[in-house]
Order: structure tokens, then sequence, then C-alpha cells
């Protein structure tokens, strides 16, 4: 064996290395760990980060700096895809919801319109996006928003067509409210939930950026004790990274298993940036029973569209070019003819 000085010095510094380490983990080794630290040591399924991917959810990454565009690699991206399965097809399946128009608000439960259609509910917390959710998957702006909370102080009823109805609940759990308001709209909640016999299916609205509080426990309870079935959704998944957002998923899964009349599996969905929309319109439509109806829809509407297309390429050239002839002279004429006038007169 060969001996040097380094050696030496290395033989004679590795218990000494070893002893300040542990001293120092041992004193810096945590009581207890914090709510953050014990978020972040979840590993989420590979199936939920998959699924968060594939329909484009999560807060979007910072751009780069630097000047040099990272290229696409279109193997991988093939991979992706085939792995995914559905997931791309379901984002790319242009499923649409009848017309959405406000019919009936109620404030005291003799002023709910006749039970004529089946119904969804949407309701959750203050200002979770309820009314926001509700005009992204109808594509439209018929529900007041606001980002103040309490804006919606009544049950909102919306007609989808002649199709089913949407029915936006007020908040629970707002804090700037009087007990008497917050009493009343408690009552009115839970009359409407316990006495309508057309409702299907109660979406429960949660911010993924929180998960599931006091409130949103206390409501599941109530909806669990009187065997009402509901779901979760996470609204505002474009405010949380994708690896929080996969974990926040996973928590609230977990939290779900308690309840006997939770659907196991949670939504994800952004209204802003319309990721998730139509994965959940696909769920309603498949609710109401309505799904091959809009998929007739939709296939007529893209034959029309690449009929449009087929038409549009088949024109000949003599009557694209007289839609400029028609016209008066084009201004490039115009300024042709303007500098050659100057140029005369300069001679």
């Amino acid at each position: 064996m060969h001996i040097t000085k380094f050696t030496i010095a290395k033989t004679r510094l590795l218990p000494i290395l070893t002893k300040t380490l542990s001293s120092v983990t041992q004193s810096k080794a945590p009581k207890s760990l914090s709510n953050r630290q014990l978020f972040r040591q979840i590993l989420p399924p590979h199936e939920t980060l998959r699924e968060i991917e594939a329909l484009n959810l999560g807060k979007p990454r910072k751009r780069n700096s630097s000047p040099f565009k990272k290229k696409v690699n279109i193997i991988e991206r093939k991979k992706l895809e085939r792995r995914l399965g559905d997931l791309t097809l379901e984002q790319e399946e242009r499923l649409e919801l009848p017309h959405l128009s406000f019919f009936a608000g109620a404030k005291i439960p003799t002023s709910f319109p006749p039970e004529r259609v089946q119904e969804l509910c949407f309701v959750g917390r203050s200002n979770v996006g309820k009314s926001s959710l509700i005009n992204a998957l109808a594509d439209t702006t018929v529900v007041r928003t606001s980002d103040k909370p309490g804006l919606t102080q009544q049950i909102n009823f919306y007609a989808a067509g002649n199709m089913f109805n949407m029915v936006d609940m007020p908040g629970y759990g707002f804090a700037y409210v009087k007990d008497e308001e917050r009493l009343k709209w408690k009552e009115l909640i839970e009359t409407y939930i316990s006495q309508r016999k057309t409702l299907k299916r109660i979406f429960v609205i949660i911010d993924a950026r929180h998960g599931l509080k006091i409130a949103d426990k206390e409501f599941i309870s109530m909806l669990d004790r009187k065997n009402i079935e509901f779901q979760i959704i996470l609204t505002k998944c474009d405010m949380v990274v994708a690896p929080d957002l996969a974990r926040r998923h996973t928590i609230v899964k977990e939290q779900l298993q308690v309840y006997k009349n939770a659907i196991p599996q949670p939504m994800m969905v952004s209204a802003r940036r319309k990721a998730g929309i139509y994965k959940l319109r696909k769920l309603l439509l498949t609710i109401i029973g309505g799904l091959e109806r809009a998929r007739e829809v939709a296939n007529k509407k893209k034959e029309q569209r690449l009929a449009d297309i087929n038409n549009k390429s088949k024109t000949p050239l003599h009557k694209i070019l007289k839609k400029f002839t028609n016209k008066k002279t084009p201004r490039y004429f115009y300024e042709k003819r303007k500098h050659e006038k100057k140029s005369l007169k300069k001679k």
C-alpha cells in the first residue's frame, strides 16, 4: 500500500468529521415537522402528474430569459401522447353545452321554480370560483362574477336549453356577513338539497390552493349524513405549481375516503385558462344523459367547418381577385403615382 501525506491527513480527519456531522445533525434535527414540510414530503402518484400535464393544469412556468428557445423533441411528445391515452383526445373533442340563460332566483324556499328538468348544483365557500366555473363550462358571461366574496346572495337557476339546469349557490362560511344572514343562506341551501327531486349531483367547489377547510368539512359531513352523493372540484388550478397541485389532489382524495357518499375522484379545472373544462363538460353531459346528442352536434359542426374550408379552397382565382379589382385603386398604387408625379416636377 502506497502511503502519502494525503492518505494520512484523510485518516486523521475522518473521525473528526463524522463526530462534527453527527453533532450538527442532532442539534439541527427538528422535533416536529411543520405543515409545509409534511406537505412537501408527499409523493403524488404518476397518474395524477400525467393528468395535470395532459390537461395543461398548474401554474405556468416563467419564460426563459435566454434568447434561444428550447426545441421541442417530437419523439418524446409522441411517446407522451401514447402514454396519456384518451386524455389528449378529450381535450380536442369540441363538446358544447346548450345556450345558458338565467330564468329564476330564490331567496326563500317558496320561490324555487317548478321541477321540470334535471339539475346540477354548484356549491362552495365564498370566492372559490363557482360563477366563473359555470361561465367557463357554458362558454358564456351570463353569470355575474366578482373578486369580492359574497356576490351571489341567492340561489340562481340557469337553463341550459331544454336539457338541464345549472344552479349557482351562495357561498357558505362567509365571514363578512351577519350571523342571521349566514343562517338564512345555510337553511336555504339545506332545504334545496334535501327537497329537490330533480337534483342529479352536487359539485362542491374547493380552492386548490387551500384544500378542504373546516367549513367544507362541515358541509360535506352534512351531505354524508343525509345520504346525498357529491363530487369535489378543485378550482384555480392555474395558481398552483403542478407538483403542489398533485399533492393537494392526493390529500383531498385521501380525505374523501371517510365519506361514504363521496365520489372518490376529485376533478381539477382552471376557469381562466379553460384547462380541464372539456373533461368536466363531458362528465356533466354523461350525468344528464346528453353526451350522444352533444357529440352529434359537434360532429355536424366539424363537418360544416371542413366543408367551408373545402369550398374556400375550390374557389377560382378570378373570383378571389375580383374582390380587389372591383374596389378603388389600392394605396400602394396611389403612393407610386404620387412619387412619379414628384419626380416629374423636379425634372
